[in-house]
């Protein structure tokens, strides 16, 4: 269980070199055996480092900084800090000059590996945070009705203003307090629309 990620829209280009670097990735950490600590040594690198200092991201990223300046700097940041096969990776994506990619580097990996797990992936989006009692029962709950194990991401929007919504996959489960005023207010409108559809008919029919 762990806050959902990579809320942004990848182009197609960071789609398909996301999944071609999750394979290469995952395919090292799976012969390693650890391929479920090397996604959470990503996320914590994405999340925790390159989120929290954006210099760090920038330079990465630039193709103004020489491809040893990167790699050194990884070394010196994360040498002895993550497993090697997370490590050399990085390394990898630096000398490709993709780490623009990242993030789609880590939902692809996500994906991956939630498939060779028989895994499904759940965004929860709540307009506060559960509580870590709620997120277990909605976690059970969730395994009992899909038949499978389920890796459930916790979203906080506080644009719901109450009430939760679900994504499974493609589908979303909307049981939010917003989108029921919404609903409310297109069935209001609708209704006024007709009355003066009506009310005009009948003053047509006056005539």
């Amino acid at each position: 269980m762990t806050e959902a990620r990579d809320k942004a829209v990848f182009d197609t280009g960071q789609q398909y070199l996301g999944a071609v670097y999750a394979k290469a990735l995952l395919g090292a950490a799976e012969k390693a055996g650890n391929a479920e600590a090397v996604l959470d040594e990503l996320n914590s690198f994405i999340d925790e480092v390159i989120a929290k200092v954006p210099n760090l991201d920038s330079t990465l990223v630039s193709p103004r900084v020489a491809v040893e300046a990167k790699t050194a700097m990884l070394d010196k940041a994360l040498g002895g800090k993550i497993s090697v096969e997370l490590l050399n990776f990085l390394k990898v994506v630096a000398r490709h000059g993709r780490f623009d990619c990242l993030r789609a580097i880590r939902q692809a990996v996500r994906e991956k590996l939630n498939e060779l797990r028989g895994r499904v992936e759940v965004t929860l989006s709540a307009a506060e945070l559960p509580s870590p009692e709620s997120i277990e029962l909605i976690t059970n709950r969730l395994k009992v009705l899909l038949g499978k194990d389920v890796d459930l991401h916790v979203d906080v929007d506080r644009e719901l203003i109450g009430g939760v919504k679900l994504r499974i996959g493609d589908t979303v489960y909307d049981a939010s307090v917003a989108n029921r005023l919404v609903r409310l207010k297109d069935e209001l409108l609708s209704k006024t629309g007709q009355q003066l559809r009506d009310n005009l008919d009948r003053f047509a029919l006056a005539d």
